[in-house]
């Protein structure tokens, strides 16, 4: 023990510091640091699906409530044990799920299969509950550390120590939130995929997909075809085409019905779901209105459903057919690998599968075509996967009533 004498003489004694309030305080950092992302993401996941909304709502404020009770209980040190334990059980299950979206899908939801991509967001959360578990852990493994005695030469240096763990949390979780660090998890990449307002209709013919970019050399996509003008044939058998897939699709109207037709493959990007048929049908390739390769929903309307677009055919290998001629033109989207996760670049979409980096070949989709039964911006077959587009099409599908389909 040291002591000090007063003014009038008397000493006092004092005790060292200890490590209660560091380890403490990096506990309620972490824990704060996790429930501020949680908080940026709740609108999307109620938009993509009620329940996921729902858990974040929960998660988030239990992340946040169980710093200050921590910190209430410091003193109490059986009460102190169990919510350490309760803090380690709720961090290891969200860690569980986690994981499990990233590599093998969840179990429940729209789509049970489809593996999310790895994002700077979701990947700092996960690293500040990792870290909240490991200290928690050592403080239940060693209750002693919280009074193991901690020096410090001078109050501003006692000061630093304490804020160095919430300092650090606010600055790396504030920095991932930022566009360039926070990927298609991030707020950003969250409102240009789910927007909760409609756009104007002179901003649904900008930002077309003829304006995407491209990556050591090679076009983010690739149109195929001819270009020249149809012959009245090729009109005529354009017509056919869009006839028969809108009258093929009325029937997935309700999303519901096409994921238990087997389309379960989800792939979901600017304000559009592209729901792929998951089976081994191989009818299910090619130009075959009766059984579209894929549909296209969106799913930026706030509190609707998801609304129908159209169908996207795809072509298990060769080019497709171009029935209508220059109307008809298929493309394909360039495939990239980053953080051993094919992506389709231009979207930041990741696909089934791993990657080696160092191995990779940049390489393109099957080719595709859009048949959109919906007023679509650039016509029934254009290829603008815009969130404008999206937007737009989304707002003449509500305007209108279509056959078959009761106004919603």
């Amino acid at each position: 023990m040291t002591t000090r004498a007063l003014a009038d003489g008397t000493e006092v004694r004092t005790g060292p510091s200890t490590a209660r309030p560091l380890l403490l305080g990096a506990l309620a950092a972490l824990s704060v640091g996790a429930a501020a992302i949680h908080f940026a993401v709740i609108f999307e996941h109620f938009d993509e699906y009620s329940l996921y909304g729902a858990f974040f709502l929960v998660l988030a404020w239990a992340q946040l409530v169980w710093p200050a009770v921590l910190v209430a209980l410091s003193l109490a040190a059986r009460r102190l044990a169990a919510w350490l334990w309760l803090g380690i059980a709720g961090n290891a299950v969200v860690l569980v799920i986690y994981f499990s979206s990233r590599s093998i899908g969840l179990p429940i939801g729209p789509d049970t299969k489809t593996v999310e991509a790895w994002g700077g967001l979701d990947l700092v959360c996960s690293i500040e509950e990792i870290l909240l578990i490991v200290i928690a852990a050592a403080i239940l493994a060693r209750p002693g550390l919280l009074a193991r005695p901690v020096r410090f030469r001078s109050q501003a240096r006692s000061l630093a120590s304490l804020l160095a763990a919430p300092v650090v949390v606010i600055a790396v979780t504030a920095a991932v939130m930022t566009p360039a660090w926070a990927g298609s998890e991030g707020p950003a990449g969250m409102a240009s995929g789910s927007s909760s307002s409609m756009t104007s209709a002179s901003d649904s013919l900008q930002s077309g997909m003829g304006d995407m970019g491209s990556i050591n050399g090679l076009p983010e996509m690739r149109m195929y075809g001819s270009t020249n003008p149809p012959t009245a044939a090729q009109v005529e058998a354009a017509a056919n085409l869009i006839k028969e897939t809108d009258t093929s699709l009325v029937r997935f109207e309700n999303v519901q019905n096409a994921i238990a037709a087997g389309y379960t493959y989800r792939l979901a990007t600017n304000g559009e779901e592209h729901l792929l048929y998951n089976g081994g049908n191989p009818a299910y390739q090619g130009l075959n209105p009766k059984d579209p390769s894929s549909l296209v929903y969106a799913i930026n309307v706030r509190g609707h459903a998801p609304i129908l677009l159209g169908a996207m055919y795809l072509m298990g290998q060769g080019n497709g057919p171009q029935v209508g001629g220059g109307l008809t033109r298929w493309h394909s989207h360039l495939e990239v690998c980053r953080g051993n996760r094919v992506i389709i670049a231009g979207f930041n979409v990741a696909l089934r599968g791993r990657c080696d980096p160092s191995t990779w070949q940049d390489t393109y989709t099957t080719q595709m075509l859009h048949v959109w039964v919906v007023p679509y911006p650039g016509g029934v077959f254009s290829d603008d996967l815009s969130t404008a587009a999206t937007t737009a099409a989304a707002r003449a599908a509500l305007a209108e009533t279509r056959p078959g389909q009761m106004a919603p």
